[in-house]
C-alpha cells in the first residue's frame, strides 16, 4: 500500500479552520451588534406603543396628554406585551425577555403640578390665542391689584375709626343733651321759687340731682370711647405703614393726608377732654349744692307751716324775705354749656351711610346677585380629590408671569364660570372653546369651575362668595383711589360731611367724616361694579368719570332701600377677565391642583374609576433579555459553563414623555 502523506491537508484545514473562526466571530459581532441596534428599536416601539394609549377622553376634554395607570406593574405588563412580537419574530436576533421594570415615572401631581403645566403651556404656546392681557401690562396689573387690596384694606380700618369718631361726637352730644336738661330743670325751680312753690321747686331740683349723678357715666362713657379711638389709631398707623410699600408714591401721599385729619381730631379731642373732665367733678360739688338748697327751701315751708299769729289784722310772714336767700343760693349753681362744636346734626343721613355698610356684612350675594338668577346648588362630591394629598405642605413654585397668564387664559377655556352653563359642547382645540357637561349642578358636580379654582370650597355658592369678596376689595379700593383724585367728588363728600357734622370750616371732624363718606361711596360703587359684571356688562380697571355711576344722592337711596342698582358697562373687561386677575394673583400650585381636581370631577361621570393621581406622563423602564449566539459558539466551555443555549444576558432601557 502507498503511503500519502497529509500534513498539508491538515494545515489547509487548521488554516481554514482558522479562518472560518474569523469569518464567523467578524459576522457574529456584526450579528449582535444588529441584535442591540433591532433590541433598542423593538423597546423604543414598544415604549411607543404604550404611551399612545393616552387617556382619549382627558385629550378630548382639556388637551392633555396622560396614560392611566394604577401601579408600575400594569405598565411593565403593558410593556412586555407591546416587546414580545418582535422578540418571536424568526430572525437573525434571537432573543427572551427577562424581566422589565420601571424605574422611574411621574404622574400628574408629582413636582408639585409640574406637568400639568407643562402640558399646559405645551399646548397654549402653540396657539393664537385674543388675550386680554399682554406681557407688558402684567406687571402693572399685579402692582395695580396690590395696591388696591392695600388701599382698601387701609380704606376698611379707617372708616371703623371713622364711625368710632362718629360715635365720639354722639357721647358729647349725650353730655351737652344733659347739660342742656340741667339748665331746664334749674330754669325750672327757680321759676317756683318765684312764685314761692316749695314743693314744685323741690321736685324740680331733685330731677336735677338726678340728672346731675348721670353726668360722671356720661363722661365716664365718653373717656372710655376717646382711651378706645386713640389705641385704635396707633395700631393702625402700624398697619398702614406695613402696606405703603404696596401703593404708589401718589396713592402713599393721599392715604397719608387721610390719616393726619384722625391723628389731628385726637390731637384735637386731648383739648376737648379737659374741658369735659372738669364736668365730672363739677357734678359732685352741684349735687351737694343742690342738696343743700332743698333742706333750706324745706326749711322755709316749715317756717311757713308753723307761722302763728294771735293778731287775726297781722299780715303773714314776709315770704319775699323768706325765699330769697334759697333763690340766691339756688341761682349760684353753675350750669355750662360746651364750648365747642360737637356731634352729628344729619343723623338720618349719617344712619343711611352706615346702612349701606351693614347690608354688604349681612348678604354680599343677595345684594349683587342680578334679577332672576339663581345661584347654583351644586357641590364636589369626587372622591379621592388631587389637592386633598397635602397639597399646602408641597411648598411654592415659582413660575413666570408670562407662563402664569397663558394658564389663566387655558383656564377661561376649559372650565366653566357664573353663571355656569356659559359654553357647553364639544372640544375645539382650534378655537379654544372647551368641553362642559350640560346640567352640572345638582348632579355631584361644581358648575361655577374657575370660581372653584380661586375658592377652593365645596359649593358652588361658597366659591362664589369668596370671588365676590375679593372682586370688591379690589374695586373698592381702585374706585377710592379714583374719588381721592377727583377734585369734584372730594368736593361733593365734603359738602355732604359738613351737612353731617354741621361744622361750616374744615375742622378734622369734617375732614375725617369726609374719608368716612368716600369710602362709603367707593363701597357702594364697588357694589354695583360687580353687579354689573354679573350681568355680563365690562368695568373699567381704572374709571375716569364718564365710567362712574353711582352719585351721592342714589348712595343715600341704597342705604335708605336696602336696594343696589347694576353698574357696569360696555368698556372694560369682563367677568372672565377679572376672574382671570383673582387667579394671576393666587400660588399657581394650589391653582393647578384645583384645576386637576376639576378634571377629575368631570371626567369621573363617564369613568367613575378616573382618577388624576393615576395619569403617567413620564416613565423609564429597564429590561433584560437573553441573547443567543447564532454564528458562534464556546464549544466544550459552553458544557463546562452549563450554558448549551449559547445565551447571554442583554440590558436597555427605555424613556418617554409626553
Amino acid at each position: 500500500m502507498k503511503c500519502v502523506k497529509g500534513q498539508v491537508t491538515i494545515f489547509v484545514s487548521m488554516v481554514m479552520m482558522c479562518v472560518f473562526a474569523l469569518f464567523f466571530c467578524l459576522v457574529e459581532s456584526a450579528r449582535t451588534a444588529g441584535a442591540r441596534w433591532y433590541l433598542q428599536t423593538a423597546v423604543s416601539s414598544a415604549m411607543d406603543s404604550v404611551f399612545s394609549q393616552y387617556h382619549r377622553q382627558l385629550w378630548d376634554s382639556y388637551r392633555l396628554l396622560f396614560a392611566e395607570y394604577e401601579e408600575q406593574k400594569e405598565l411593565e405588563a403593558d410593556f412586555s406585551g407591546f416587546l414580545q412580537p418582535y422578540l418571536q419574530v424568526e430572525n437573525w436576533y434571537p432573543m427572551e425577555l427577562e424581566t422589565a421594570a420601571v424605574t422611574e415615572w411621574q404622574t400628574a401631581l408629582d413636582d408639585n403640578g409640574t406637568y400639568l403645566e407643562e402640558e399646559i403651556l405645551d399646548y397654549m404656546k402653540y396657539g393664537i390665542w385674543d388675550m386680554d392681557f399682554d406681557a407688558d401690562t402684567i406687571n402693572e396689573l399685579w402692582g395695580n391689584a396690590k395696591e388696591a387690596d392695600a388701599v382698601k384694606n387701609v380704606a376698611e380700618v379707617y372708616r371703623g375709626h371713622a364711625k368710632g369718631a362718629l360715635k365720639l361726637e354722639k357721647a358729647l352730644e349725650a353730655v351737652n343733651e344733659s347739660l342742656k336738661k340741667q339748665e331746664n330743670k334749674k330754669q325750672e325751680g327757680l321759676s317756683r321759687l318765684y312764685s314761692y312753690d316749695g314743693p314744685g321747686f323741690r321736685r324740680q331740683a331733685e330731677e336735677l340731682i338726678r340728672e346731675l349723678k348721670r353726668m360722671p357715666g356720661l363722661v365716664d362713657k365718653y373717656q372710655k370711647q376717646a382711651d378706645k379711638l386713640e389705641k385704635e389709631l396707633e395700631k393702625s398707623r402700624t398697619v398702614f405703614n406695613s402696606k405703603k410699600e404696596d401703593c404708589s408714591s401718589q396713592t402713599d401721599r393721599q392715604l397719608e393726608e387721610e390719616i393726619r385729619q384722625f391723628e389731628a381730631y385726637v390731637a384735637q379731642d386731648g383739648e376737648r377732654r379737659k374741658e369735659i373732665e372738669l364736668l365730672k367733678d363739677r357734678s359732685y360739688s352741684q349735687v351737694l349744692l343742690a342738696e343743700s338748697v332743698i333742706e333750706e327751701a324745706k326749711q322755709v315751708e316749715r317756717i311757713i307751716d308753723q307761722w302763728e299769729s294771735d293778731d287775726e289784722d297781722e299780715e303773714g310772714p314776709d315770704l319775699g324775705a323768706l325765699w330769697s336767700p334759697v333763690i340766691r343760693h339756688f341761682q349760684s349753681l353753675k350750669i355750662t354749656s360746651l364750648s365747642f362744636s360737637h356731634g352729628v346734626k344729619d343723623k338720618k343721613t349719617e344712619g343711611w351711610l352706615n346702612q349701606v355698610e351693614r347690608l354688604y356684612c349681612s348678604g354680599l350675594l343677595e345684594l349683587v346677585m342680578p334679577n332672576g338668577v339663581q345661584v347654583s346648588a351644586g357641590s364636589l362630591q369626587t372622591p379621592e380629590l388631587p389637592s386633598e394629598g397635602g397639597m399646602a405642605a408641597k411648598g411654592a413654585r415659582g413660575v413666570s408671569l408670562m407662563d402664569h397668564l397663558l394658564i389663566n387664559e387655558y383656564c377661561g377655556r376649559f372650565f366653566r364660570y357664573f353663571p355656569g352653563d356659559s359654553r357647553d359642547g364639544t372640544a375645539d382645540a382650534e378655537k379654544g372653546e372647551g368641553v362642559w357637561e350640560t346640567g352640572v349642578a345638582g348632579e355631584g358636580g361644581l358648575s361655577y369651575e374657575i370660581e372653584y379654582l380661586i375658592g377652593g370650597k365645596g359649593l358652588d355658592e361658597e366659591n362664589l362668595v369668596c370671588v365676590v369678596n375679593r372682586l370688591l376689595a379690589i374695586r373698592e379700593g381702585l374706585n377710592l383711589m379714583h374719588i381721592m383724585s377727583d377734585s369734584r367728588k372730594r368736593q361733593e363728600a365734603q359738602s355732604l360731611a359738613m351737612a353731617i357734622t354741621g361744622v361750616a370750616g374744615l375742622s378734622p371732624l369734617v375732614l375725617l367724616t369726609t374719608f368716612f363718606v368716600m369710602s362709603v361711596w367707593a363701597l357702594g360703587e364697588s357694589l354695583m361694579d360687580i353687579r354689573g359684571l354679573l350681568a355680563g356688562k365690562r368695568v373699567m380697571i381704572f374709571k375716569s368719570a364718564q365710567d362712574w355711576t353711582l352719585e351721592l344722592e342714589e348712595l343715600l337711596t341704597i342705604g335708605r332701600e336696602g336696594q343696589v342698582s347694576t353698574g357696569g358697562s360696555a368698556r372694560g373687561l369682563s367677568y372672565l377677565s377679572w376672574l382671570k386677575i383673582l387667579l394671576f394673583m393666587d400660588e399657581i400650585v394650589c391653582q393647578e391642583y384645583r384645576m386637576m381636581d376639576m378634571i377629575q370631577m368631570n371626567l369621573c361621570r363617564k369613568q367613575s374609576s378616573f382618577r388624576m393621581r393615576r395619569g403617567i406622563c413620564q416613565a423609564r423602564v429597564r429590561c433584560s433579555l437573553s441573547g443567543k449566539h447564532v454564528f458562534f459558539s464556546l464549544g466544550f466551555m459552553e458544557h463546562a459553563l452549563k450554558n448549551p443555549d449559547h445565551a447571554y444576558c442583554m440590558e436597555t432601557e427605555a424613556e418617554r414623555k409626553y
